[in-house]
């Protein structure tokens, strides 16, 4: 048996597969944490599949693309539809789709813990005639109710909807021709979604809507009303009206007033400062025991070449990237604490009017915490965001953000340097920076294309913070981590030990300056020399990089150190700058060319070097000029200064005067 596993999205659906399956697939309380289909055993005879969350039948997003897509043409033998308790009017909404479509479905009502008022499940079952059950997670575990009542639902068809007394759906029933099996689309389904003017639908049923004169002229908002009208007449005497509880309203007053924003940048201060500052001794500590680690093995009796292999391959190249967990934890530990209180759906309320200025929505805020951690994970949630062409700009700047292996670059090197955590702070005000100018150019090449205003969302209540699934959603991001460590970085590690021990002539030299990667990065190395990094130890880090950012710490510590690699601060902080905006790495390329295609992700090396390069170009040189001559550097930045506010005052002067006008060209 085949069970699919659907419902909106903050219902409760991942967390209740997670337990059905055992699994330890991420969660949140907030949306678009499922982008893909996610297939596991249930039992011997049984498997299920979880789907993307979706409020309808009629896609917004791609990622409700891919749900709808699955229960159309999906050989599912059973859909489980989770609800939630104190939501059952607006989550019934799709589950009267699905009865429209016929098919086999139990009603899961989840958070039955939570719910603000008494439920009549077994009334419920009745009414729809479909089994209903009802899930916690302070309950045992659902598997077998679930089985049990998908084993009923196979024999058992829920009620279908009745709009026979609605005389447009009738009119439209007679002009489709659903011809044979199509899909297991009924005539009333199909009715309604033409009705709505569901494109994708009505070319699946060789339905003209923009000719569609069958119903007298098409009501687009008649089958929502007919459907709330039939929730209505269900939920009557089986379940009472949940309100938002008192707290919830009381700290949004705070969270979504007029202090919204300083809140937002208070919450997001205290984020970066516990994670630089308070991580920062452990980090020390971490570091020295890595020294003493390879002080132990060059001790040994080894042969030379395996002594180095392991203390400067393998124990200094993993260890210079394990030294900055720490801060990569708390950083992931802090996120998720954001994520389950259900402030994270109030971030992309608070962004939405932000983003728009952009080209998206505050979907895209989701994208930029997760950028956080992963950037490849960041792209494809970009799923979330409605409109092809929103959804690719999104997915081609989100990588511009600073994930957690950039973290560890940036706090190696102003750890060295003794820049406080303000230095780290700045490079993400860059990296967002960056991607809000692409974001900018991107829409202005767009030629106009119209953004959905609609931002359609689950504003979830405040709860604490879950410990299980907070540990749960840090747990999976920190092997996500080490896996990269254990693979890709030991690698490159042990690769670079290689081209830098070794040469073609005299085999292991033990030495760096004739080896292979000296050659080899040599001759690309005085393409960096104006950014103040030109030497090839430089280049083979960045080039290490393009696998995995953590590889770059690596590689710089076994080559020497900052102060060998780099030689003077400026050129330090001017590579801290490149390594921040240049290429993304292999896995993200990789998440950009299944979303937008491998154009894209080409486009993607192109564009992120060479604003790396201007970047770090501007700041070296900057540095140097400043370093020469003080006067003249202040004069300069005077002058440029007053010219960028003169520009922008005369900007907003126009804006002013024509705002809302027309502005004729007189004819030559």
């Amino acid at each position: 048996m085949k069970i699919a596993l659907c419902g909106n999205p903050n219902v409760g659906k991942t967390t209740l597969f997670n337990r059905l399956t055992r699994s330890d697939e991420p969660v949140g309380n907030w949306h678009g944490v499922t982008v893909d289909v996610r297939t596991k055993r249930l039992s011997r005879d049984a498997y299920i599949s979880d789907l993307p969350g979706a409020y309808s039948l009629s896609a917004r997003t791609a990622e409700e693309g891919i749900t709808r897509d699955n229960i159309l043409f999906g050989d599912y033998d059973v859909i489980v539809y989770v609800a939630e308790a104190n939501n059952l009017r607006r989550n019934l909404y799709m589950f009267m789709q699905l009865a429209e479509l016929n098919k086999s479905v139990v009603l899961a009502v989840n958070m039955m813990d939570e719910a603000r008022g008494k439920i009549d499940l077994n009334m419920l079952s009745e009414r729809l005639g479909a089994p209903v059950i009802g899930t916690s997670v302070k309950d045992k575990n659902p598997k077998a109710a679930i089985l049990e009542a998908a084993t009923t639902a196979l024999n058992k068809k829920p009620k279908m909807p009745d709009y026979s007394y609605s005389p447009q759906v009738q009119g439209l029933c007679r002009a489709i021709n659903i011809g044979g099996a199509k899909s297991g689309i009924t005539r009333e389904f199909a009715a309604l979604k033409v009705m709505e003017r569901d494109e994708y639908i009505a070319q699946l049923v060789g339905h003209n809507i923009s000719g569609c004169g069958g119903c007298g002229g098409c009501d687009t908002d008649l089958p929502a009303r007919l459907r709330y009208g039939y929730i209505d007449r269900i939920l009557a005497g089986v379940a009472q009206s949940a309100t938002v509880p008192q707290s919830t309203l009381k700290i949004d007053k705070v969270a979504l007033g007029k202090l919204a924003l300083p809140l937002f940048l208070l919450v997001m201060t205290a984020v970066f400062f516990i994670t630089f500052e308070l991580g920062k001794p452990i980090s020390d500590l971490l570091a020295g025991l890595i020294e003493r680690a390879q002080s132990a093995v060059l001790q040994t009796d080894m042969p030379p070449w395996v002594s180095s292999l392991l203390a400067d391959g393998i124990v200094g190249g993993v260890g210079a990237v394990l030294a900055f967990l720490p801060q990569v934890v708390l950083i992931f530990l802090l996120t998720a604490l954001l994520q389950d209180s259900g402030y994270m759906s109030r971030v992309a309320f608070l962004t939405d009017d932000f983003f728009k200025r952009f080209g998206l929505n505050g979907r895209a805020a989701f994208s930029v915490v997760l950028g956080l951690g992963c950037s490849a994970t960041a792209v494809l949630t970009t799923r979330g965001i409605s409109g092809e062409g929103p959804r690719r700009r999104a997915a081609f700047a989100t990588p511009f953000c600073p994930c957690s292996a950039r973290l560890a670059v940036f706090t190696a090197i102003s750890a060295y340097l003794s820049l406080s955590g303000l230095a780290v702070a700045a490079m993400y005000i860059l990296g967002f920076a960056a991607a809000l100018v692409v974001l900018k150019v991107m829409q202005c090449l767009s030629h106009g294309e119209s953004v959905d205003d609609e931002l359609i969302m689950e504003m979830p209540p405040y709860r604490i913070p879950s410990v299980k699934r907070v540990l749960s959603v840090v747990w999976h991001n920190v092997l996500s981590f080490l896996s990269r460590v254990g693979s890709v970085v030991l690698c490159v590690s042990v690769i670079m030990w290689v081209l830098c021990n070794f040469s073609v002539s005299d085999g292991f030299t033990g030495g760096v300056e004739n080896s292979l990667m000296s050659t080899l990065c040599g001759f690309i190395a005085p393409v960096f020399a104006p950014l103040g990094f030109g030497s090839w130890r430089a280049t083979a880090a960045l080039m290490s990089g393009v696998a995995a950012k953590e590889a770059v710490v690596s590689v710089i510590s076994s080559l020497g150190g900052i102060d060998t690699v780099f030689g003077t601060q400026a050129a330090a902080v001017s590579f801290m700058i490149f390594t921040c905006l240049y290429v993304p790495c292999i896995a993200t390329l990789s998440a950009i060319a299944k979303e937008n295609g491998i154009k894209s992700a080409l486009l993607s090396v192109c564009v992120h070097t060479l604003i790396a390069y201007t970047c770090s170009l501007i700041y070296y040189q900057s540095a140097i000029w400043y370093a020469a001559d003080k006067r003249i550097f202040y004069t300069v930045l005077a002058c440029a200064t007053a010219c960028i506010v003169a520009v922008t005052a005369a900007l907003i002067i126009i804006r002013k005067k024509y705002n809302g006008k027309k502005i004729r060209v007189p004819n030559k």
